[in-house]
């Protein structure tokens, strides 16, 4: 049928055109217009036929597409899991060092006060051998001999027993300083070496970590530069938040009514709003609700804010309650959730560092972690909700901003 209408269209217009014309370039220009649109329209023709069969191979290239997309996305979150728990083991290595460091410098402590007990010692030990030889001189017999009474040979003979026995406890204290010692110095040895071995191993961590950060980048990069990436990461971070919200539905099996912190509190939740502590220093650079992507045009919905902050950045309760959860959470990084009863909970998401775990009681303005960027996508940042019944609300009316 359409090609059946171009064709009539083409032949008026090729009547109208192809009678004499003063501006024979004109006629000439038109019927090679006329050449071209005949062939337009019978490729026009295939086009139409084949259009079908085009449109199903594109579906299918769009599906494995998609398919590739997700596996780039759970690889991005393989790597932000991979690359947090590297993060925790060269933590904990350093820990370890700073703590050997410790027994190191006890060790050396000790080590000194033996040798300065050993050198007393030894000094004691001098002066009795110049008093031994100084007897000798005098003769063991004429020491003795030259009592002037009964009392005075026992009373000596006493004497020189307690000094002899004296001298040997000394001598055996001396002994056994000198053999502390030679333990302690192998003792130093092997925490030196020890400390020599974790420092490699933190040299090697970190320097996986950082083939793992500049992979991490790439792919950030990626997924930020294609609309069907991003489109992903979306679809994915809304499984994600599915997924948080069964967790915050189980904690309402788990603690049907206040937590026995909150009802001892005498001041609800709810009583706080607008009094609250920022949970961080940094700027506000996401607000809560529906947004778009200016880049590609996505429509969304954010359920905290986002408070852009340097990594490191302690993180602080904004009001005391208990910890019911922290761990890792796919699509959040290392999340903390605080319940501060009356079924009001706090998140607080892509941290570097918890320095909590489940069950533990926090008070307002105790530091619960450190920034970082794990699960984000746009580097260091603090993702801050206000939860009741598991519902989110926007935190902002609720935190003190003056």
């Amino acid at each position: 049928m359409v090609k059946h209408c171009l064709k009539q269209r083409l032949f008026r217009f090729h009547v109208a055109f192809s009678a004499p014309s003063k501006h024979r370039w004109l006629g000439s220009i038109l019927k090679t217009l006329w050449i071209y649109l005949f062939f337009s329209v019978a490729m026009g023709s295939h086009f139409l036929m084949a259009q079908p069969e085009s449109i199903e191979h594109h579906e299918k290239d769009v599906a494995e597409f998609t398919e590739k997309e997700t596996e780039i996305i759970n690889e991005m979150h393989r790597m932000d899991l991979l690359l947090n728990n590297s993060r925790r083991h060269a933590s904990s290595l350093k820990n370890d060092i700073s703590h050997l460091d410790d027994k190191i410098n006890e060790t050396i402590r000790f080590s000194n006060d033996l040798e300065k007990r050993i050198a007393q010692t030894e000094s004691y030990a001098s002066q009795r051998l110049v008093a031994l030889y100084k007897l000798s001189q005098l003769g063991q017999l004429n020491f003795m001999a030259s009592a002037n009474s009964v009392y005075d040979f026992f009373y000596r003979k006493t004497v020189l027993e307690i000094i002899l026995k004296q001298d040997e406890h000394v001598l055996s204290a001396f002994l056994e300083n000198k053999a502390t010692l030679n333990r302690t110095k192998q003792t130093l040895l092997d925490q030196k070496a020890k400390k020599a071995a974790l420092e490699a191993d933190v040299t090697r961590q970190i320097q996986h970590i950082s083939l793992q950060v500049e992979s991490r980048a790439g792919l950030l990069k990626e997924i930020r530069s294609k609309r069907a990436l991003a489109l992903a990461a979306i679809a994915s971070f809304k499984e994600s938040a599915v997924e948080l919200n069964e967790k915050l539905n189980g904690f309402k099996k788990e603690i049907p009514g206040q937590t026995p912190y909150s009802t001892a509190s005498p001041q609800s939740f709810s009583d706080l709003k607008g009094l609250l502590i920022m949970p961080v220093n940094g700027k506000i650079v996401d607000l809560f609700g529906p947004y778009t992507n200016d880049q590609f045009h996505i429509l969304n919905f954010r359920s905290g804010i986002n408070i852009k902050a340097e990594r490191g950045e302690p993180i602080r309760a904004v009001y005391k309650g208990v910890t019911l959860f922290a761990n890792w959470f796919k699509g959040y990084g290392n999340l903390i959730i605080i319940d501060h009863g009356d079924h009001y909970y706090t998140l607080y998401a892509h941290a570097e560092e918890l320095f909590k775990k489940k069950g533990d009681v926090v008070e307002a303005g105790e530091v619960v972690a450190t920034v970082g960027d794990s699960g984000s996508l746009t580097g260091p940042v603090l993702h801050f909700e206000v939860r009741h019944h598991g519902k989110p609300i926007n935190p902002l009316p609720w935190i003190d901003q003056g």
